[in-house]
């Protein structure tokens, strides 16, 4: 198992289907982010939500094959996120993926203090009530620029309809609400963003972990597409 990927990955599954159901992204839904990764060979990508390492080894993995620098995963739980580096290690992805730990906020911040620029690729998979503050967050630190492309995961159910609209909303609109609580809200943990960025958005249908097919009214996961464009 040491050094193989897949083999790590089949543990989890195995894990999750025999003793303890674990909230992973799963195959068939990861699917899409790996051939996605394999297309546009994004050099840099980060990762909000780490959870157990499942997508950090299966997206990490097909990074590192294209070519991939630098594979960042941010985890609040410091349980989680001691078993991620464990998993990772053991798939031989130490060298590529980088846990870091903490609140997402402070550890953007952390990033951004360190010298960290614009990410070529973002996959949000946490906290669904906090997608779009730390969109915005990633914006107002400068990760997010021309081409970087935003995936975000459970877009449909739970779902969150202010990210969505956000990510749709034109510069105009982005600017208003910008003005409009940029006094009240400057000095706070809450983020304003780029209002002048404008995204070309997708909806992608998913796949329920264990890979069996979801019906349109039982949607439970799907990914959403943000790719930044000039």
């Amino acid at each position: 198992m040491k050094g193989s990927p897949e083999a790590v990955l089949a543990a989890i599954d195995e894990f999750g289907s025999t003793k303890n159901f674990l909230m992973n992204v799963g195959r068939e839904k990861g699917a899409v982010v790996t051939d996605i990764i394999a297309k546009e060979k994004p050099k840099t990508l980060l990762e909000i939500g780490c959870y157990v390492g499942f997508s950090a080894i299966l997206f990490g993995n097909e990074f590192r094959k294209a070519g991939g620098e630098k594979y960042r995963s941010l985890e609040l739980n410091s349980t989680f996120a001691a078993v991620a580096r464990e998993l990772i290690a053991l798939a031989g992805l130490d060298q590529t993926v980088e846990i870091i730990e903490g609140t997402c906020r402070e550890s953007l911040r952390k990033l951004q203090r360190s010298g960290v620029g614009a990410f070529d690729m973002i996959f949000i998979d946490h906290a669904k009530a906090l997608y779009l503050n730390e969109l915005k967050s990633c914006e107002q630190l400068g990760f997010v620029q021309p081409g970087t492309t935003v995936i975000a995961d459970d877009m449909i159910r739970p779902g969150n309809a202010a990210y969505s609209a956000y990510v749709r909303d034109s510069p105009e609109v982005k600017k208003q609400q910008f003005e409009k609580f940029d006094t009240i809200t400057r000095d706070s943990d809450v983020s304003l963003g780029n209002p002048a960025l404008i995204y070309e958005t997708s909806l992608i249908d998913g796949r329920e972990p264990s890979g069996n097919d979801v019906s349109e009214q039982s949607v439970i996961f799907d990914l959403q597409l943000a790719t930044k464009r000039c």
